[in-house]
């Protein structure tokens, strides 16, 4: 089962059961995983912990309930995992910004909080359409590259590679000082647990020769991907004495990257 659909399921098993005390244990073994990974890439992938999320759909659910059933608001208070009415009212005005009987007989204006798709969270099938259309996969790496415009550098890597980039440090005149490049979307990396295998950027003067030595699967793609952004600075693939194939990208800085795929019949 692929991670997001671990993920999924285990969301899927706390909205099943949101009237329930659940263990963060029970919830994580839904996805195959511990509580502490769990609640890691949660947090990574959703943007809130485990604990709010069940919170904002308790007091979602509450909210509607009150604004169109006829049920006591204690009963329903209870019903979400409240022991008195003021531990209630107290959250649900935090939440929707109004009381429980000002819902009652506004019977609009509740805040929502959906039920997560992680699909939706990480960008949806364009994401994953992306991926697919790119072809290839890079399986190792992890090199440091120098350039004076970091922006620049990134975007050359996302139309020519189909990469990610981003800029986690700028200075005071707003240059990229350091930065992160990744042959998938941060999210999805997160999710993974796998080592890096991106490419770390930091500001200095670009090295003119060869800056990475990558591993990747499908090299036949890659050319292709490449050649067809309009990008001409690759050189042909070439079969190698070892059993692999390689072939050279000139980046917009002047450095080159060495794609190289290692014929698994050869032991690779």
């Amino acid at each position: 089962m692929e991670m997001m659909e671990c993920m999924q399921r285990a969301i899927d098993f706390m909205e099943d059961n949101l009237c329930d005390k659940l263990s963060m244990e029970a919830i994580a073994g839904q996805a195959y995983m511990s509580a502490f990974h769990f609640q890691r890439l949660f947090s990574a992938v959703c943007g809130v912990s485990v604990g709010e999320y069940m919170r904002s759909r308790r007091l979602a659910l509450a909210g509607r309930e009150i604004a169109h059933s006829n049920a006591r608001i204690i009963d329903i208070a209870l019903k979400y995992g409240y022991e008195s009415p003021e531990s209630f009212s107290r959250a649900f005005t935090r939440f929707h910004g109004m009381s429980p009987m000002a819902a009652r007989s506004r019977k609009g204006g509740l805040r929502a909080f959906p039920h997560i798709s992680v699909k939706s969270m990480i960008g949806g099938g364009q994401m994953i359409q992306g991926l697919k259309e790119r072809g290839y996969t890079v399986k190792e790496n992890g090199p440091i590259y120098y350039t004076k415009d970091m922006d620049r550098t990134a975007k050359w890597f996302e139309d020519v590679l189909g990469w990610y980039g981003g800029i986690d440090q700028r200075n005071e005149d707003g240059q990229g000082t350091y930065g992160c490049l990744l042959p998938m979307p941060v999210e999805i990396f997160s999710m993974t647990l796998q080592p890096f295998n991106g490419i770390h950027m930091f500001y200095g003067e670009p090295t003119g020769q060869t800056v990475a030595f990558m591993r990747v699967d499908n090299i036949e793609n890659l050319h292709a991907f490449v050649k067809k952004s309009g990008w001409t600075q690759i050189g042909a693939i070439r079969e190698q004495h070892w059993g692999g194939k390689e072939c050279d990208v000139t980046t917009i800085d002047g450095g080159v990257i060495r794609f190289f795929e290692l014929d698994e019949r050869h032991g690779g």
